[in-house]
């Protein structure tokens, strides 16, 4: 009996990452906002990662950068991802950014499917299809999706970058952990730097910013990404991927708390249809596991 629940409380504890890395991220945007008020775009983001950065050195053992799938993840899921989307939020909104970015689990389940081979079965679509329908509702909140084409592709393309840094990140194998976060926060900075010369790279303190940024860097930057690296060693790319549909409701919740606002229907039938999409993934997992035996 104690066994049985040691058990279930380890596995329990194996999401424990991912869930705090999802409540950070949820509630960056409040934060970015505050920072892209005051910064431009790709300073912000370069300033936001200089600060990961030396919060990670002293921690480092192996500052091993000679990497080049390190490479390419600091490219993919820091520069072109925060190119993207930062640009992308000049020319659509909000909304229509966060309902593409959150297309990245089906976007990832297509693509392990077609490039990595993975058995992917019908009840990993159906369950991913669902899923992000449930957020679209959640983020859309009964209103129709204005489309602004030049900004939403610019997002989409966010969506595609994260896809290529979780790629690029599961076949980073000879390093792990803070060492891993490094490397790839390194040479994140040093491919954002021909980005940020593009823009005025003044530097102003302002309390609320500053404090954002430093919100961002420390906590988003530096350990959300070692949180994040960590759940995909632990519970997989596609299971940790999936929680990329929690972080817009994370950011719905924390508006319904700080600014009192009261659930719709459609926050409901959304939050229902995401939980019911994620149930179904995951018997689509059991169910591969018992027909193909891994």
């Amino acid at each position: 009996m104690l066994g049985s629940i040691k058990y279930k409380l380890k596995q329990v504890l194996k999401y424990l990452p991912v869930v705090l890395v999802t409540i950070f991220w949820g509630a960056s945007f409040v934060a970015t906002k505050f920072v892209v008020n005051v910064f431009e775009p790709f300073p912000a983001a370069l300033y936001r990662f200089l600060i990961a950065l030396f919060i990670l050195l002293p921690f480092t053992r192996k500052k091993k950068i000679a990497n080049i799938n390190a490479f390419w993840s600091g490219f993919w899921g820091i520069t072109m991802y925060f190119v993207f989307e930062n640009t992308a939020l000049r020319y659509t909104s909000p909304t229509n950014a966060a309902v593409i970015v959150s297309s990245v689990p089906l976007l990832y389940v297509l693509f392990t499917h077609v490039f990595h081979k993975v058995k992917t079965n019908k009840y990993h679509y159906l369950g991913s299809v669902l899923a992000f329908l449930g957020v679209a509702l959640v983020i859309l909140n009964g209103r129709m999706m204005k489309l602004n084409p030049l900004g939403d592709i610019l997002a989409f393309g966010a969506a595609i970058s994260w896809v290529f840094y979780t790629h690029y990140v599961v076949r980073i194998k000879d390093v792990v952990g803070i060492d891993q976060t490094f490397s790839i926060t390194f040479w994140g900075v040093v491919t954002l730097v021909p980005f940020s010369l593009l823009q005025n790279m003044q530097a102003k303190f302002e309390i609320k910013s500053v404090s954002s940024l430093i919100y961002l860097g420390i906590v988003c930057s530096a350990l959300g990404y070692l949180l994040w690296n960590k759940s995909i060693e632990v519970i997989g790319d596609r299971k940790t991927t999936n929680f990329i549909y929690f972080i817009p409701l994370v950011t719905v919740i924390s508006e319904f708390v700080l600014m009192k606002s009261k659930p719709t229907i459609y926050n409901i039938l959304g939050v229902t249809m995401l939980i019911l999409g994620l149930y179904i993934f995951e018997r689509g997992e059991e169910y591969g596991k018992e027909r193909f035996g891994n």
